[in-house]
């Protein structure tokens, strides 16, 4: 391979001059770059320079106590299949440690009875009950089903 652009984006938006290096040291079969060669403008490797912010530490609304918010959310359909053939996912993620549970679903239909074994391995790992779920307007979560899984100590938030 001789285009230097397509090595660029292969080894995740390198710049020439490690490019070179790696020629120089002979960690690199097939590439030639001449003294003047410079890449095509990349997109990427411009977003990956630029400065950000690092969150802040303090201020943030997280919770103190394992299982008191859980934060769901469902994703998909995936343009293509997970390995298991499975197009959509969910996940559960625990406000105080930011722990995250993901489930892999064939159908949006499945999430209920995911979120009953999620309640349960909870339960049965912590020893504690959920408190908060707090989940978009999707509706999953829409059945009786679920609304009888919730005692009268928990409740479900609607971003």
């Amino acid at each position: 391979m001789k285009d230097v652009n397509l090595w660029h984006q292969w080894l995740g938006n390198l710049g020439i001059d490690n490019l070179r290096l790696l020629i120089r040291q002979q960690l690199m079969d097939g590439l030639s770059i001449n003294k003047d060669e410079e890449l095509e403008f990349c997109e990427g490797y411009v977003l990956g320079k630029q400065h950000r912010e690092s969150f802040p530490k303090e201020g943030g609304s997280r919770s103190s106590e394992v299982l008191r918010l859980i934060h769901c959310d469902v994703w998909g359909p995936a343009k293509t299949t997970s390995f298991g053939r499975m197009w959509y996912f969910l996940t559960f993620t625990n406000n105080c440690s930011r722990k995250t549970f993901w489930y892999f679903l064939w159908r949006k239909g499945e999430c209920i009875s995911k979120f009953l074994n999620f309640k349960a391995f909870a339960k049965m790992q912590i020893g504690k009950k959920l408190k908060i779920l707090k989940k978009d307007n999707g509706r999953e979560f829409v059945s009786k089903e679920f609304e009888n899984s919730w005692d009268s100590t928990s409740k479900v938030c609607a971003l």
